[in-house]
C-alpha cells in the first residue's frame, strides 16, 4: 500500500498525488499528499524504536502515531530512515525497505516499502503506513521494519475494541444519480454525525492535506480515472503536523456536539465534467481525524481515530437534454 505522505525536512511542500489501493474505495483513501522538504529532519522518534545495529550508512525508524488503536480505523504509523555516521544516504543503499507485520493470531505478513522518488531522498524521510484493505482485529500486532540490512526494535501496536466507531457516521450522498445529461448539475453532500456522547473534534477537508478522492469509471468506452476535488475549492492551513490533535487549535476545524449534524456541499463539475456519453460510476472518499472528547479525557489515547468516508453513484449520460424536466436545479 502507498505511504501517508513523505516528509524530508521542516519546511514542507504540498503535492498531491493518487494513491488508491484499498477495498472498498471508500477506505481506500490511505492518504492525499506527499510533503517534500529542504533539510534533513525527521519527527522525533516517540512511540517509537529505531535501529540498534552497530553498522553506519542508514537507520530505519518505526514509531506510532498514538499509543492505542481502536478496532475498525483506518490504521496509520509512521515508517522512515535516516543516515547513520553521515549526513547523507549513499545511493547503494536507496533500495526498498520490508515491513514485517505479525498479527495477533501470529500469522505473519510483509510488505516491501519502496524508496521516495522525489525530494532529497539522499536525506531522511518518514511517512505513513498502515494495514489496507485487512481487516483489523483487537489485540497486539508487532511491527519490524528492516532497510538495507537494518533492522528497528519490535514494536507492538494495540488495537482495542471500541463502541464509539459505530456512534459516528460520515458519508457521501449523491443528491442526483441515473439519467443525466453531460451538463447536469451533480450536488453531492459530505456528511457526518456525532451520535456518541462526547464532543467530537475534526479538520476541516485540505487543511490537514486531508482532502477528498474520487474514482471515475466508465463501461464503453471504457475509462477508469483517480483524481482529487480541487484544493483550492477546500480548507487551507499554514500549520500541517504529521498528526492532529488537540495542541494545534489554528487548524481549521469543524466541532461537533453530541447529537450534532455537519454537512459540506461540493458540485461533481468542479472536480470532473463528463466529456462524452456513457454508462459511469462515480465513487466520492475521504478520512477523518477525529480527536473524541477532551484532551485528558478517556479517548485521549486512541485519539486521533482515523474515520473513512464515502460514497458513490451510477449516471447514465446522455449528449443533450430533450426535455426541460430532466434538467436539475440545484435548491
Amino acid at each position: 500500500m502507498p505511504i501517508d505522505f513523505w516528509t524530508f525536512g521542516v519546511q514542507s511542500l504540498v503535492i498531491r498525488a493518487r494513491m488508491f489501493t484499498m477495498r472498498p474505495f471508500a477506505l481506500r483513501l490511505v492518504g492525499l499528499c506527499l510533503v517534500l522538504a529542504v533539510s534533513g529532519y525527521v519527527s522525533p522518534l516517540s512511540n517509537g524504536f529505531a535501529s540498534q545495529n552497530g553498522r553506519g550508512g542508514i537507520e530505519p525508524v518505526l514509531r506510532l502515531e498514538k499509543p492505542r488503536y481502536v478496532e475498525g480505523e483506518a490504521v496509520r504509523f509512521w515508517v522512515g530512515v535516516k543516515p547513520k555516521n553521515s549526513p547523507t544516504i549513499p545511493r547503494e543503499l536507496w533500495k526498498p525497505c520490508s515491513l514485517s507485520v505479525t498479527r495477533p493470531d501470529g500469522t505473519r505478513r510483509v510488505d516491501s516499502i519502496g524508496w521516495p522518488i522525489d525530494g532529497m531522498i539522499d536525506h531522511a524521510w518518514s511517512g505513513g503506513w498502515g494495514f489496507g484493505d485487512e481487516k483489523v482485529e483487537p489485540g497486539v500486532y508487532v511491527l519490524v521494519l528492516e532497510c538495507a540490512g537494518e533492522k528497528t526494535a519490535p514494536l507492538e501496536l494495540i488495537v482495542e475494541q471500541s463502541e464509539i466507531l459505530a456512534q459516528i457516521k460520515a458519508q457521501f450522498r449523491f443528491e442526483r444519480e441515473g439519467a443525466i445529461t453531460k451538463s447536469t448539475h451533480v450536488p453531492i453532500v459530505l456528511t457526518v454525525d456525532n451520535g456518541s456522547q462526547e464532543t467530537i473534534r475534526f479538520p476541516r477537508r485540505g487543511a490537514m492535506a486531508e482532502g477528498i478522492s474520487l474514482e471515475l469509471v466508465r463501461k464503453e468506452p471504457a475509462f477508469h480515472s483517480g483524481l482529487f476535488f480541487p484544493w483550492e475549492k477546500l480548507s487551507h492551513s499554514n500549520t500541517i503536523p504529521d498528526t492532529y490533535s488537540w495542541d494545534f487549535p489554528e487548524i481549521p476545524s469543524v466541532t461537533l456536539k453530541p447529537g450534532e449534524h455537519f454537512e459540506q456541499h461540493l458540485l461533481l463539475e468542479d472536480a470532473f465534467s463528463f466529456d462524452q456519453a456513457g454508462d459511469y460510476h462515480v465513487t466520492f472518499a475521504t478520512v477523518f481525524s477525529v480527536l473524541v472528547g477532551e484532551k485528558d479525557g478517556p479517548f485521549a489515547d486512541v485519539c486521533p481515530i482515523r474515520i473513512s468516508a464515502g460514497g458513490s453513484a451510477s449516471f447514465v449520460v446522455t449528449d443533450a437534454d430533450n426535455t426541460t424536466s430532466s434538467r436539475y436545479s440545484e435548491k
